[in-house]
């Protein structure tokens, strides 16, 4: 049954595995001329009452999740849940300029955890808050920035805003961009609290970060990164990293690498494209260790775009130590991208899990699973576009310290911009 599932997601899904942070993004709101054909514009509407100092916009999400995880006595979950932002630019005034960012998710139904225990979890609880509330300045070749704010470096691997999910991350933060050296990008910030995905504001976890990126031509880049952070009053988790990424005609490629304590890290990509096609093979290797000193922890990056949509290497049950596996994980991947025409992209994404370590503290070595993505995302106009996608994940060695299951995601999202 499970293998008929994956098959008829295939053929009406197409095959999309997006990095799907975009959709839910408030997009930027711009003022152009009404016509027949475009949604009503709140920015005109703020101008036309004295709010033309500042741009006014409304980002609308609303989604269906259904999850089916085996082996943990619950009912499949079946979420819909409503997120509404309103967010609010000033005009730059002498270099200064602020933004407000509001945001409200509500949960349509009961019949998901957290809001009802008998069923499985999906992570998008009801909750208000500002999402970002921010003072910038820009002069001198530097932006400074105070506030609640999204905080995204690199390629989100350590440092991201979890954009996939309703309550996106933020941190309550300060910033400070440099760019007074040609083609070299410093940043540094320092967060003192962080406005999680569970709608919980932790007080208790600290950053210091450091990154900084140099262009080395017109389409390639390099970064060193340096990420201080004490979490849940635990050891300090300190990572240091390296990352060249860019492109050379039809050839994308993307490796990073990186160290905690006795912890090590890797990721490659190349991606091949094929005018309408794109062809992407990938791996990614963190490592695992009986002493929690030599596992890997991403505990503030954006997870759900890396190991597979199912989310089986972050759920409470899979994971030790601030999100780090005792066996480590060896993530091997082959992913398509298809845009049969205009606004639509179809992905599909095959994935291979092993682990990294051969320890006493699992007693358990070989495959995790394989796991199966597609997603087909489509923008019917500027202001609305929907995606629809689905996850089966497949337990492989059936090794009782082999703690993920067979899971099935599916999702239904529309997004509406004005």
């Amino acid at each position: 049954m499970k293998r008929l599932l994956i098959a008829a997601a295939l053929i009406s899904t197409g095959a999309y595995a997006e990095e799907a942070a975009k959709i839910q993004e408030p997009a930027e709101a711009t003022v152009e001329k009404k016509s027949e054909y475009q949604w009503p514009n709140v920015n005109e509407w703020a101008n036309k009452n004295k709010l033309k100092d500042g741009m006014l916009s409304v980002d609308i999400l609303l989604g269906y999740e259904y999850e089916d995880q085996t082996g943990n006595a619950t009912k499949p979950a079946n979420a819909v849940v409503s997120r509404t932002r309103l967010t609010f630019k000033t005009a730059n005034q002498e270099g200064f300029n602020t933004m407000i960012q509001a945001q409200y998710v509500g949960p349509l139904n009961n019949h998901y955890n957290p809001r009802n225990a008998n069923y499985d979890t999906i992570m998008d609880p009801e909750a208000f808050r500002m999402q970002q509330a921010y003072l910038d300045y820009t002069g001198y070749d530097t932006l400074a920035r105070v506030g609640a704010q999204e905080i995204i470096l690199d390629n989100a691997r350590f440092i991201g805003n979890v954009g996939w999910r309703f309550n996106a991350q933020s941190f309550n933060a300060g910033l400070i961009k440099n760019n007074s050296i040609e083609n070299l990008t410093l940043l540094y910030s320092y967060a003192a609290s962080i406005n999680a995905i569970d709608g919980n504001l932790y007080t208790t976890r600290q950053y210091n970060l450091l990154n900084g990126q140099y262009k080395l031509n017109e389409s390639n880049n390099a970064s060193a990164f340096a990420y201080y952070q004490s979490n849940d009053n635990a050891a300090n988790i300190n990572t240091f990293g390296a990352r060249i990424w860019g492109t050379n005609g039809k050839l994308t490629h993307d490796a990073m690498a990186a160290i905690q304590r006795r912890a090590y890290y890797g990721f490659l990509s190349g991606a091949m494209d094929l005018d309408t096609i794109t062809v992407e093979l990938g791996g990614e290797y963190l490592s695992g260790g009986d002493d929690t000193r030599e596992r890997f922890q991403t505990l503030n990056g954006t997870a759900h775009k890396f190991n597979g949509w199912a989310d089986q290497f972050i759920r409470a049950g899979n994971s030790t130590a601030n999100g780090s596996l005792a066996a480590g994980l060896i993530d091997v991947w082959v992913k398509g991208t298809v845009s049969p025409m205009e606004n639509m992209d179809l992905i599909g994404v095959y994935h291979y899990f092993n682990t990294a370590a051969n320890t006493p503290a699992t007693s358990f070595s070989g495959n995790y699973g394989n796991e199966i993505d597609a997603m087909l995302k489509y923008k019917f106009c500027k202001n609305f576009d929907a995606l629809t996608g689905i996850a089966v994940y497949m337990k492989g060695n059936d090794s009782a310290s082999n703690l993920t299951s067979d899971d099935t995601v599916f999702w239904l999202r529309g997004n509406l911009r004005f």
